[in-house]
């Protein structure tokens, strides 16, 4: 079998696989389930193993299968980032660019991205708009997301960037004052700097991982607010303690700033992904600006 051919089974497979069904596969793919399944049933029988259990409930893949999809996906990755990189060469993009993004991802990576974005391209406009709110992929306004969490919409390609970690940290100033929490539980007897969720004002639940399980619970403080950066501010200025996505006070923690309370029950939230929309792959300005992000390290 042809290596091109091998390469298009792989992608049924992993469209399958990344879509938690063929179905779901097939429809990020523009093909038919059964075109799909065929796919699937030919790669199998190129490299004589089974990949996938199936019964018409679920799916699974086999410890065969596990392998090859862990191989082949990177090396997917590798060919696709490649022919985005080299589709500058075809032209030079033009026209506006909208990307929404989360904020907190948006003021710490994205916007000295799209800054430097904008020098290399000098035809190129983007616009950007940093939110938290649920977006609406329905509308056909956006050209590219940056989300945290399960990416349900199924004409999506999304592209891990990062883990993301919350991290319990004070100050050594606050420390010294009022001393280390003993235990995760006495932290209702500290002053906890809180986030309020600006899309339904649900006060945000801290968490932690114990005996290798999440556990959500929630402090009391007297400091609430709807911006990360304040609570990371007012946790710097020894008001209290706060919990923050790793990304914001890893740095903090290195230097000293901040001191890490409870590391090993450091909680491994959702991943951020890059999300392009399905229609949208081929864009000459999307792939440009994927190209991009390709080539930053996070």
């Amino acid at each position: 079998m042809a290596l091109k051919t091998k390469v298009y089974l792989a992608r049924t497979l992993i469209a399958a696989v990344e879509g938690g069904s063929i179905a779901n596969g097939a429809r990020a793919l523009n093909i038919t389930r059964s075109g799909a399944s065929k796919n699937i049933a030919a790669l199998e029988s190129a490299l004589g193993v089974k990949l996938l259990n199936r019964n018409a409930r679920n799916m699974s893949l086999t410890e065969a299968g596990e392998t090859y999809v862990q191989g082949v996906k990177s090396a997917l990755d590798q060919i696709e980032s490649a022919e985005s990189a080299v589709s500058q060469y075809r032209a030079e993009p033009s026209g506006v660019l909208s990307i929404e993004s989360t904020i907190l991802f948006g003021r710490l990576y994205l916007a000295e991205m799209v800054r430097k974005y904008l020098r290399a391209y000098p035809k190129m406009s983007v616009d950007l708009r940093l939110n938290d709110s649920a977006p609406d992929v329905t509308t056909g306004e956006v050209d590219l997301y940056f989300r945290t969490g399960r990416i349900k919409h199924l004409d999506m390609i999304a592209i891990k960037l990062m883990d993301i970690y919350f991290r319990t940290v004070a100050s050594p100033e606050y420390i010294e004052m009022f001393g280390v929490p003993a235990t995760i539980a006495s932290l209702a007897d500290h002053n906890c700097l809180n986030f309020r969720f600006p899309s339904d004002h649900s006060i945000f639940q801290w968490r932690h991982m114990m005996e290798s399980e999440a556990v959500f619970q929630n402090f009391n403080g007297n400091f609430i607010s709807t911006d990360v950066a304040e609570i990371h501010s007012a946790a710097l200025a020894g008001e209290g303690i706060a919990q923050l996505p790793n990304q914001l006070v890893d740095e903090d923690i290195h230097s000293g700033r901040l001191v890490e309370l409870f590391p090993d029950a450091a909680f491994a939230s959702n991943a951020l992904h890059m999300c392009i929309p399905y229609n949208r792959k081929s864009d000459l300005k999307v792939t440009s600006f994927r190209a991009f992000v390709a080539d930053h390290k996070f």
